[in-house]
């Protein structure tokens, strides 16, 4: 159902002569599926929008600018609940969660319209040929696909689904029609590396530019595993092996076409003890959400705003960041002072407690974890520095259900949330 909530005044929807309440029943007198078509036909210059309004039955035809929006909204129930995941993957992440946590945390959503919408990584396992031909009329690009290998009998051993179809004609049927595509594998030892691996990096490539890149990140294990399939982390010579085996295919890329196709994750190279490449290796940094990149990423732009620091802030602060991070942050802030010696500020890195201290990442730290680490120091200062990645979007929450509020008052701290490298200097340093 798609039933407009309000029309914003003077708009194309309003000078076409829709209402609010009208409810969409189809585009271009094709019935209208969910909120990807009203994405797509409001980018659209020409079509026609069907509508009921009570008993009646309207048809309205659009012309606009490519760029001009529709001006309409519509009721929260319009927008896209995410289909259920049909895997049982060997390594998925929710399966390794405490019990007795927010019902949200344990959904398990593979929703090829949120890959588009929202930059999910989804397997397709579930996809329809309805779905699949929707994709290819509509040109719904790009998608974000989680192949994790291309020899299909390890991939439906990964993926727990032995009914997956085979990926390589998917993703070719997706290029062939147009469809850009960014892919993921999470690679587990001595299941989908090595030789695995390369066949997995040289199929992907075949089908280049239409597959942009692929991120390989290394599989994360929290304590709670019992009962699951038996795997284990990458160790620092099984780290170091794939970046050798990963940078020297993406260097066979770069040198037939001038750009980076095969990205080691920054928690790789931190498995590996490893240094991490420059910030210009990693593009438009488009894996970012795979942890590639971000490292770099976070100094680059700690620097364009250190450019413009002209002091130190006063007060006192502590930075708070997981156990990865915790030697770049220190970077970060050594650099601070080396240039205004009267910063006051320190970086804290917590174990993680909650999920197993084998889980380093920053996006993890749960609050309960970072007030029983700051409990009882005297070196913690007035403001702390959380980054925006240790609480669930849009809400001010943990992931152990912890609210922002909450931890304020556990504390009594004033805290400061920063996005990125950029936020983080600003946070520490007056810049002009």
């Amino acid at each position: 159902m798609l039933k407009i909530s309000s029309i914003e005044r003077g708009s194309t929807a309003a000078k076409t002569g829709l209402k609010k309440d009208d409810l969409i029943v189809e585009f271009n007198g094709q019935p209208a599926v969910d909120m990807l078509d009203v994405a797509y036909f409001d980018s659209q210059s020409e079509f026609t929008v069907g509508i009921t309004r009570g008993d009646k039955k309207l048809t309205f035809g659009v012309k606009k600018d490519v760029n001009e929006p529709m001006g309409w909204d519509f009721y929260d129930e319009c927008y896209i609940e995410p289909r259920w995941c049909a895997n049982k993957c060997v390594f998925c992440f929710v399966d390794q969660l405490p019990k007795g946590q927010r019902p949200t945390l344990y959904v398990k959503d593979d929703d090829w319209r949120l890959s588009f919408v929202s930059g999910n990584f989804v397997t397709l396992t579930n996809l329809s040929d309805k779905e699949l031909a929707r994709i290819l009329d509509k040109k719904f690009s790009p998608l974000y696909v989680s192949v994790h290998a291309t020899d299909d009998t390890i991939r439906r051993k990964l993926l727990g689904n032995p009914r997956a179809r085979d990926i390589m004609p998917l993703l070719k049927q997706f290029a062939d029609g147009g469809i850009s595509m960014y892919t993921q594998v999470v690679m587990c030892p001595g299941l989908n590396d090595g030789e695995v691996l390369h066949k997995t990096l040289t199929d992907l490539y075949s089908l280049y530019p239409a597959v942009q890149n692929v991120a390989i990140v290394p599989v994360g294990l929290t304590k709670f595993r019992c009962g699951l399939a038996d795997l284990r982390l990458v160790t620092q010579f099984e780290a170091n092996a794939a970046i050798d085996l990963v940078e020297t295919f993406d260097a066979d890329c770069f040198a037939k076409t001038g750009q980076h196709f095969a990205y080691c994750s920054d928690e790789m190279y931190v498995y590996a003890k490893r240094e991490l490449p420059p910030a210009e290796y990693y593009g438009d940094f488009n894996q970012l959400e795979n942890g590639v990149g971000l490292v770099a990423d976070t100094r680059y732009q700690f620097d364009l705003a250190f450019a413009d620091a002209v002091a130190a802030k006063k007060g006192s602060f502590t930075l708070v960041t997981g156990v990865s991070a915790g030697p770049i942050i220190q970077q970060l802030v050594d650099k601070a002072k080396a240039k205004f010696p009267e910063l006051n500020a320190n970086v804290v890195a917590v174990v993680n407690k909650f999920f197993g201290e084998t889980v380093t990442v920053a996006g993890l730290v749960v609050g309960g974890d970072i007030v029983e680490t700051l409990k009882g120091r005297d070196d913690i200062g007035d403001t702390l520095i959380l980054p925006r990645v240790m609480l669930r979007e849009i809400e001010d929450v943990f992931l152990d259900g912890m609210t922002l509020t909450e931890f304020k008052q556990l504390t009594g701290k004033n805290v400061e949330i920063v996005s990125d490298g950029y936020e983080t200097c600003l946070a520490l340093l007056e810049c002009e």
